[in-house]
């Protein structure tokens, strides 16, 4: 009767934590589709929604001094960790499509081939921190051009405005000689300006979402725990968030089910930790979990087996187990 009930227990707590992932996954789409039609549309058609979504983007507002955005987000993460980057980020969830798509076909949560499972990788920190510094020297100077490059925002708002707008007013029958990323709204340019600076835009945007689909396709979110300044600069703040995935080694049977699935490659079950600073909190590792050993949890388990808890204690063990027997 026992066990009858602990599998009943594990089995609610399963299916509670694959809903999580889904309401996830539905927010990051949602907002990936009000972004791309605002963008596409010229905000015409869904003003509200889709203005909101582009006012919260992170490096967009610290370029245009938006303080409390920064501010909020900055609190957001010190309680949550990174929901910014598995919510709101369009690149994001770019990358988690690819992904996703790459893996198939998928069986009972995993994808069917063992080579394209993910795999812990050590953090590249020192090169994190480098790419950062140097995009905060070229905002503060006012160089645009490489921040432009490798912020998610940005990427994928030149996608939308350089191949997905001029192809709806192709379709619509809209004039194309509005340029859409015009600062002043209903401003003509030249048509030989107009192909120029569209078909420059063009290559960068699609060349851009490429590389990144390519990276996705390999190793997940390696470009957000790598190269993305939001990513460096939220995961700095996510190493002391408040809610956290913690991993209960009285639980867990290390049957690696939670590093397969981990998109950051941020799990690692050798000391059972997760590197908070890249983790995208996309509650992947949770739903693929049977045992209910990963959590995302504001409190900390405490190791009921003092044998596995590591020691400060540098003597060579020789030495320790002389004193020992005296």
């Amino acid at each position: 009767m026992f066990f009858c009930n602990f599998e009943h227990y594990m089995s609610t707590k399963l299916q509670m934590k694959k809903r999580v992932r889904l309401i996830r996954i539905l927010l990051s789409i949602g907002a990936l589709a009000l972004l791309t039609g605002g963008l596409t549309l010229g905000g015409m058609q869904i003003p509200l929604f889709a203005g909101w979504i582009v006012k919260v983007q992170l490096l967009p507002a610290v370029a245009s001094f938006s303080l409390l955005t920064f501010l909020l987000w900055l609190c957001a993460t010190l309680l949550f960790g990174r929901i910014y980057c598995s919510t709101v980020c369009p690149m994001g969830t770019v990358m988690d499509i690819a992904g996703r798509l790459s893996r198939l076909p998928v069986r009972d949560g995993l994808p069917a081939n063992e080579k394209r499972r993910y795999r812990y990788t050590h953090p590249q920190t020192s090169l994190r921190y480098i790419l950062l510094v140097g995009v905060l020297t070229c905002l503060i100077g006012g160089f645009m051009a490489i921040p432009s490059l490798i912020d998610p925002y940005t990427a994928y708002e030149r996608l939308c405005t350089t191949i997905l707008h001029p192809l709806w007013c192709s379709i619509s029958g809209s004039d194309t000689t509005v340029n859409p990323t015009a600062a002043t709204p209903g401003t003509i340019y030249p048509p030989l300006m107009i192909a120029m600076a569209t078909s420059a835009g063009a290559a960068v945007a699609v060349s851009t979402i490429l590389i990144v689909a390519w990276f996705a396709c390999r190793n997940g979110r390696v470009l957000c725990n790598t190269i993305c300044p939001v990513g460096t600069t939220l995961g700095m703040v996510s190493r002391y968030s408040v809610f956290q995935m913690d991993i209960d080694t009285d639980l867990c049977t290390q049957c690696r089910r939670c590093v397969d699935g981990c998109k950051g490659g941020c799990i690692n079950l050798d000391d059972h930790t997760v590197d908070s600073s890249r983790c995208v909190v996309c509650f992947d590792c949770t739903a693929l979990c049977r045992d209910n050993a990963i959590r995302y949890t504001a409190t900390r388990k405490q190791l009921s087996i003092p044998m596995m808890q590591r020691t400060e204690s540098k003597r060579p063990l020789g030495r320790a187990t002389a004193m020992t027997k005296n």
